[in-house]
């Protein structure tokens, strides 16, 4: 098949609703609104779990591809050369050896929304694929910790094709940890804020690399942190060999009532760094084993990352190291300053990414609350929906 032709059939294919499921008992679905994002309940096999997310949201998948033109046009042309197919199936041979059931769950996907496996297995390893675009968005991150509190910020950044497209998923495993996730359509879950029955946390922020290796793709090693029972099992998780690509995971524990920051490079450097007080990330290594990695793109990391920590910087420092109100931190990723590249996101010309929701975690308590949209109206306009698990 010509891949003009197999675009076409995968992406024009006509949405189906399992409705089967529903009657089993299996689904629960809730349509978002102006404070909520779609929610959906799904339990079963790991193949029925890809099945229903890909049944309810075909829709949303083929939008963000059509909005993304040329994206998966792209990933197809490197796939059909020798090198790049070579390599895009060593990192899901590394898949399917280390987490089988992740595989299964992609093919449940692809099964439910009807569209070519091979699509949405690229749309998972589009990183390790090199696929840079004009502008890569990234995520802007704060930890604040003192006596009486534990609190975690983080501004989920993307393409702008993913606005309004994004859901929220509970799922209930065959492992028994259930978990709440920020899901990108079309990709495995895992890349976005998170926090599971054991009370694992998870946030990542996006390393540019210029030199991916054949290793374990980075969503996966996300999506194994869903399925964490501990802080220490989560970390073996980030820190798990062979990687292909580097990450920034915040991992946070509320029965340890800890936090860990865990950089880690496709050549096997990992950092792992516990903070006190404010602690400040974005979208380039900081670590003291990490901070001088040869093959991150500088280009990236001086516009959009650099940016917006020193805007994040300024304002810890201006604070004093103190502050009694999530509201104050929400405030700061409401900053426009230096935008394009600012840390509340919006697209401006060639510059793609927008901030597609904003999660506060009180550790503490074991709750997510999840802003829609851009935080300069959502914040103040108190648009979010809290989440337990």
């Amino acid at each position: 098949m010509i891949r003009r032709d197999f675009l076409k059939l995968s992406i024009l294919t006509p949405a189906f609703i399992q409705t089967a499921c529903k009657q089993a008992n299996n689904v629960n679905f809730v349509a978002g609104n102006e404070k909520s994002f779609d929610f959906l309940e799904v339990r079963g096999s790991y193949y029925d779990i890809g099945f229903q997310i890909g049944s309810f949201f075909v829709k949303n998948i083929k939008a963000v591809i059509q909005d993304r033109p040329g994206w998966i046009e792209n990933l197809l042309e490197i796939v059909a050369k020798p090198a790049g197919r070579a390599f895009a199936d060593e990192l899901y041979n590394n898949v399917k050896k280390f987490f089988p059931h992740m595989y299964e769950e992609l093919e449940g996907m692809a099964a439910g929304a009807k569209m070519d496996f091979e699509i949405i297995k690229l749309m998972s390893i589009n990183s390790e694929l090199n696929v840079f675009e004009k502008e890569n968005p990234g995520c802007s991150t704060i930890f604040y910790k003192d006596d009486k509190r534990i609190w975690h910020f983080h501004n989920e950044d993307g393409h702008m094709a993913y606005t309004d497209r994004m859901f929220v998923l509970k799922a209930h495993p065959p492992s028994g940890v259930s978990y709440v996730s920020f899901v990108y359509p079309g990709m495995i879950t895992g890349v976005g804020p998170s926090i599971n029955s054991r009370g694992i946390i998870l946030t990542t922020n996006y390393i540019a690399s210029l030199n991916p290796l054949p290793g374990i793709p980075r969503y996966f090693l996300g999506r194994a942190i869903l399925e964490a029972k501990s802080l220490d099992e989560a970390f073996k998780f980030a820190s798990k060999t062979p990687r292909a690509f580097p990450w920034h995971h915040n991992i946070m524990s509320v029965k340890d009532q800890k936090y860990i920051s865990v950089e880690t490079l496709p050549e096997g450097t990992v950092n792992k760094y516990e903070p006190n007080g404010f602690y400040l990330h974005t979208n380039h290594t900081i670590g003291d084993l990490t901070k001088d990695y040869a093959h991150q793109n500088l280009e990236y990391k001086n516009s959009s990352s650099v940016s917006r920590y020193e805007v994040l910087e300024r304002k810890i420092e201006a604070s004093g190291g103190k502050i009694d109100k999530p509201e104050t931190v929400l405030g700061w990723l409401s900053s426009h300053e230096n935008k394009p590249y600012s840390p509340c996101r919006h697209p401006a010309g060639d510059v793609t990414g927008a901030t597609l929701g904003t999660a506060f975690f009180d550790v503490k308590k074991g709750v997510l609350r999840l802003y829609k949209g851009n935080p300069c109206k959502a914040v103040p306009n108190r648009l979010f929906t809290e989440y337990r698990v």
